[in-house]
């Protein structure tokens, strides 16, 4: 599993990140095609879709920056890494330490583009 220094030299990994993909979004895109409420022009067509992007994922000790990547109903994380300690402070307090998978908010993301010079 790569860490975040190891994402700074794969450039077409970087390239391929879905910077605006919300893990719900994802989900119904992958898992249900989108069926019931998930149906505009990002929805599933298939098999084989793909998409990579960032989570934060809260179930753990502490929370990390996992990125994902999903093709049909496959997923794999292909990294994962902490985030500074100001803002996970920042981020859990915004979540009221809620226990979950969450998309990037506009700080981390802010953060994580400049340390990945997306």
């Amino acid at each position: 599993m790569k860490q975040l220094k190891d994402l700074k030299n794969d450039i077409p990994l970087i390239n391929a990140v879905d910077w605006n993909l919300d893990p719900a979004v994802a989900v119904g895109r992958h898992l249900e095609w989108g069926a019931g409420w998930y149906c505009d022009e990002q929805r599933g067509r298939g098999s084989d879709d793909e998409s990579t992007y960032f989570v934060i994922n809260t179930w753990g000790e502490y929370p990390v920056i996992i990125l994902v990547h999903r093709k049909g109903f496959d997923m794999e994380e292909l990294a994962t890494f902490r985030m500074p300690a100001k803002l996970e402070k920042i981020f859990l307090k915004s979540i009221n330490n809620h226990r979950g998978i969450y998309e990037l908010d506009p700080n981390i993301k802010l953060w994580l583009k400049s340390q990945l010079n997306a």
